[in-house]
């Protein structure tokens, strides 16, 4: 049975509500644990393996639709990931340069103390 988006939403949410009825020491590793798979579930690549799998289910599968609808389709997944990984490339490329700064900053305020 194929895992639709909406499946996976649903899923994220009842994983959210069980980790907040673990409170005790004990649970504390299965909540990390749960956490875990909750970050894969919402991670570009999951959303992006999802994506795939329903374009091929509903555009390329479908006999109804035509070679010239099935291209157009494609064409529109493949622009939404590349707007996607553009804005997460440069989301990304500027978290590791505040990193570097902070690095920098760090090592001069030590160099400064010695």
């Amino acid at each position: 049975m194929p895992v639709k988006k909406k499946d996976t939403d649903r899923a994220l949410v009842l994983l959210e509500e069980y980790c907040k009825k673990l409170r005790k020491p004990e649970e504390q590793q299965l909540k990390k644990a749960i956490r875990k798979v909750m970050g894969i579930f919402k991670s570009s690549l999951f959303q992006a393996l999802l994506d795939i799998q329903e374009f091929y289910e509903v555009t390329l599968l479908n006999s109804q639709k035509s070679y010239e609808q099935k291209i157009e389709e494609a064409n529109q997944v493949a622009e939404k990931w590349e707007k996607t990984t553009s804005a997460t490339d440069h989301e990304n490329l500027q978290k590791n340069q505040e990193a570097c700064r902070d690095l920098s900053r760090l090592c001069v305020s030590t160099l400064v103390l010695l």
